[in-house]
């Protein structure tokens, strides 16, 4: 064993740590061996500590694995960190317990604020790389090849390369890659200026159509030309940003059998009074709600889940049926049957309301006074693929 017991009871130790008295020495060897295989296990944490060590900014590996081991050698033996032996009074070994801890702790705040600096500037560098990736790919699908050394460059530093080398070769092809971008924006200036601000302009007329959009003079909500501008725009931006858009048709029950019992002016009154309350149901900004014609609506959802679609669809067949409409002192009770359609890529505007129009066709062939979606949104709500045998499927709710 390394260092006496003798020797180690005169050992300076922290407030929670008892002197052995030599009462305790008689009784027998078990705690002196206890003690020195204590001391024994810390000097190896210590040395193992030092040489599983690595660079700081501060301080090298090296460096590191050095003052451990002086730390080690000052635990088993009492050596002095500064590399000569120091006595304590009556020739016990005197251990510095508090410099040790200080040492130790501080050493790992170092390695802490080290790791997450450079963790953090990975995330930057990979951030930056990810936008610049991007930007490269919307502004020239073509393969380059400068690109492609860069990338091969980064490659092999990540397979061979040390942490170091790693963060100077991603910062590298950060910049390579800026500069053929670069580039390519001198070449093609005009035309993603020309694009930029056509994305801005949808984006901001996207929630709201134009003030110079002409309503319809019944109802005063978006007439049919206004509503083909929003859907064609819808469209155009998802190419972009993927963001999930839903039409609802909607189309009230019998409207003919309305106006034949009880005159025009009151279909008039249950369309106009149908307007207010698709406006009460679909009250975000980003909701546009349309009169497609006679006594059909349409509305669109820019950025609603499916859930949300669901819920709305039946919100609103809800509102309809809780309180039957009127006109002076007649009561007219009415339904209204409801398609919906999801954007899915590669439609167009002709596609997308087709789709939505046969998922209403549906629900009236279906009894009415329901909601049908199309078989593309009832696949993902159920978590399946769509198949090609469900096109012409849709699932009814009432």
């Amino acid at each position: 064993m390394i260092g006496s017991w003798s020797r180690a009871k005169s050992d300076q130790k922290g407030p929670d740590t008892k002197d052995v008295t030599p009462s305790q020495e008689a009784n027998g060897v078990t705690e002196a061996e206890d003690y020195e295989k204590a001391l024994e296990s810390l000097g190896r944490i210590l040395r193992c500590l030092g040489r599983h060590s690595f660079d700081l900014e501060e301080r090298s590996e090296e460096e590191i694995e050095k003052e451990f081991e002086r730390w080690a050698m000052h635990v088993l033996v009492g050596m002095s960190i500064r590399g000569n032996e120091e006595e304590g009074d009556e020739g016990g070994i005197r251990r510095d317990w508090g410099e040790l801890t200080k040492f130790v702790n501080r050493h790992r705040q170092q390695e802490k604020s080290y790791v997450n600096r450079n963790l953090q500037d990975v995330r930057n560098v990979l951030w930056e790389f990810t936008n610049t990736v991007g930007r490269a790919i919307v502004e020239d699908q073509e393969s380059d090849q400068q690109v492609d050394k860069y990338l091969v460059q980064l490659r092999t530093a990540t397979e061979g390369g040390s942490f170091t080398e790693v963060k100077q070769a991603l910062l590298s092809v950060v910049q390579g890659i800026n500069s053929v971008i670069d580039e390519r924006k001198k070449r093609q200036q005009e035309r993603v200026k020309l694009l930029g601000e056509k994305l801005r302009a949808v984006e901001k007329e996207l929630g709201s159509a134009r003030k110079e959009m002409v309503l319809d003079p019944l109802t005063r909500l978006y007439n049919r030309g206004a509503l083909n501008l929003q859907l064609e725009r819808t469209v155009n931006m998802s190419f972009f940003s993927e963001t999930p858009a839903c039409v609802f048709m909607v189309d009230i029950d019998h409207f003919k059998m309305i106006n034949d019992t009880h005159g025009h002016p009151a279909g008039d009154a249950v369309i106009q009074q149908l307007a207010d309350r698709l406006v009460s149901t679909f009250p975000r900004k980003s909701d546009f709600v349309a009169r497609y014609g006679g006594e059909e609506f349409c509305v669109l959802l820019h950025g609603a889940n499916l859930e949300l679609c669901q819920r709305l669809g039946d919100r609103l067949l809800e509102a309809v049926r809780r309180e039957p409409f009127g006109y002076q002192d007649l009561i007219i009770p009415a339904t209204v049957s409801v398609g919906l359609a999801a954007l899915r890529s590669g439609d167009t505007v002709l596609t997308w309301l087709e789709r939505a129009d046969h998922a209403l066709y549906q629900a009236k062939e279906g009894g009415r006074n329901q909601l049908c979606m199309a078989s593309e949104l009832r696949d993902r709500l159920q978590g399946d693929e769509p198949t090609q045998s469900d096109d012409e499927k849709e699932m009814c709710q009432s």
